[in-house]
């Protein structure tokens, strides 16, 4: 499953219940077999609600006791890597071991802007961010670090990570960048595409950062399931504008254009087409996840449930049908 604990309302307004609701459908999850919950981090736009990663996995993780908790991704330029470094060891310690730290620089320039940083250093930091992170959660007793944004001598450690040499690494985005590191990543698109990106990554894979964990590979896509085609269809459609209007405010703001718009420039048909989202009966997601099984090649299957102004019920219906008409078809 992937989250981003989005606001349908878009107004901010009642978010203890909407945390509560997304920590039952997570733990809904687990109760149905799903191997991992995935969440991002965005900052001051509805289309997340829940920007501090630690606490949100922190919560979910004691609610919990066999489901993965995967950041995708910790926006390593925003946080100060030691204060990031620990949180990792706690979330890894408090899940039994159950963290995966998916890290990326964020690419709402907006974000940035409002934060006080330059978009354009934005690589520049990922990079020391994650040398730095990397560094002190495999510190046997101290580290020091010498570099463009941050200087540490002779740090202690004292908060390390249950894992070894540290918990599993995400870098969705880039297949290629990905598979240089080592790391796990996500694909999207048609089932087409998605193979072609399972197999471009077995090409250029080496173990780089991954740690000696074996890496994942997942295909990704928005779903949205009701009792008949035409429900779904609807309600898809009606929820594309929320979606869109969440995702692009602070873009809108600063008259720029999302990088790679995920809401296809609000064009819900393309969307459908590209399968970007998925909906329809429980007969026909269950051809789609049947199809992906059999063509995509990745490790296995991730769907968002919530997204746009879907309600809770809404998301815990479709939850609910997608888990009784597919579940049997995913490892």
């Amino acid at each position: 499953m992937f989250d981003q604990i989005e606001d349908p309302s878009g107004s901010g307004a009642g978010l203890q219940r909407i945390y509560r609701d997304r920590l039952r459908l997570a733990v809904r999850a687990e109760e149905a077999g799903f191997w991992g919950y995935h969440k991002s981090e965005h900052h001051m736009i509805p289309l997340d609600v829940a920007p501090n990663l630690g606490v949100f996995f922190g919560a979910l993780s004691q609610l919990t006791s066999r489901i993965r908790l995967c950041s995708l991704v910790h926006l390593l330029p925003f946080h100060h890597p030691l204060q990031l470094a620990e949180e990792v060891a706690m979330v890894d310690q408090l899940s039994g071991g159950r963290f995966e730290l998916g890290f990326g620089k964020g690419v709402s320039a907006p974000e940035h802007l409002l934060w006080g940083l330059s978009p354009d250093e934005a690589e520049a930091r990922l990079d020391e961010s994650l040398a730095i992170v990397l560094a002190a959660l495999q510190a046997k007793d101290g580290f020091s670090y010498e570099g463009r944004f941050w200087s540490f001598n002779d740090v202690p450690v004292l908060t390390r990570p249950l894992q070894t040499p540290y918990p599993p690494l995400w870098r969705p985005g880039t297949i290629a960048t990905a598979a240089t590191l080592g790391v796990s990543t996500m694909a999207g698109g048609p089932i087409g595409r998605v193979a072609a990106s399972v197999a471009e990554y077995k090409q250029r894979y080496e173990p780089g950062i991954g740690g000696g964990h074996a890496p994942t590979v997942g295909g990704i896509r928005k779903i949205d399931v009701a009792k008949t085609d035409a429900e779904a269809d609807a309600r898809v459609r009606a929820a594309w504008g929320p979606y869109t209007e969440h995702l692009t405010r602070l873009f809108r703001r600063y008259e720029m254009t999302p990088p790679g718009d995920p809401t296809l420039g609000g064009d819900v048909e393309l969307a459908l087409q590209l399968e970007v989202v998925v909906a329809g009966s429980p007969a026909r997601i269950r051809d789609h996840v049947d199809q992906f099984r059999e063509q995509a090649g990745t490790d296995y299957f991730v769907g968002a449930f919530a997204w746009g102004d879907l309600t809770a019920d809404e998301v815990a219906r479709s939850f609910d049908l997608f888990v009784d008409s597919v579940g049997g078809l995913l490892p």
